[in-house]
């Protein structure tokens, strides 16, 4: 529907509708549909709505001991970037838990325990210098075992190996699981 502008003159302007329509086919000839034919050639949609390839930080070599009976209760992966993870994992044995954890910062793993000390250090494979603390959670026993793993980049490169709850001579045998 159009209608006449000023008293008499023949010239019409287009109403709403009808401009509606010719902005619509003006995006649809001009290639802003929409559609995957407007994409430039040797573009693939479905490679441009991926989201980008992930890398997990390599866990922490370490082998629960046949002689203690363990429960492998949870893995996790912890984002530290779009497109970087870390792995927690979780024992539960009788009593007490233990947990390794590939990447991280450091602040972050000890934070929680406000107790914990050095007592020495223990030589594993790959890297001799990894610390050992000792300390408490809630009125819980702690070994809380740190390294660096200078193979890998940061964050990948911090490895902790905890356990909480058991007694001296269990975590003794737990860490013999460490390479």
């Amino acid at each position: 529907m159009s209608r006449p502008i000023g008293g008499g003159c023949s010239r019409r302007v287009p109403t709403l509708p009808a401009a509606i329509g010719i902005v619509a086919l003006a995006l649809v000839v001009s290639g802003c549909s929409g559609s995957s034919a407007a994409a430039p050639a040797g573009a693939s949609a479905a490679a441009s709505t991926r989201p980008a390839m992930k890398q997990t930080c390599p866990d922490v070599a370490w082998v629960p001991p046949s002689s203690v009976p363990l429960e492998h209760a949870s893995r996790e992966l912890v984002p530290f970037a779009p497109t970087l993870l870390g792995v927690r994992s979780t024992w539960r044995g009788n009593g007490f838990t233990v947990e390794t954890v590939s990447g991280g910062y450091v602040d972050d793993l000890t934070e929680p325990y406000d107790n914990l000390q050095p007592t020495g250090t223990l030589s594993l494979h790959g890297d001799p210098h990894a610390e050992v603390l000792h300390g408490s959670l809630q009125g819980s026993p702690v070994l809380f075992v740190l390294w660096r793993d200078h193979t890998q980049a940061v964050p990948c490169d911090v490895h902790a190996f905890l356990v909480q709850g058991a007694d001296l001579p269990t975590e003794g045998v737990l860490l013999t699981g460490l390479g």
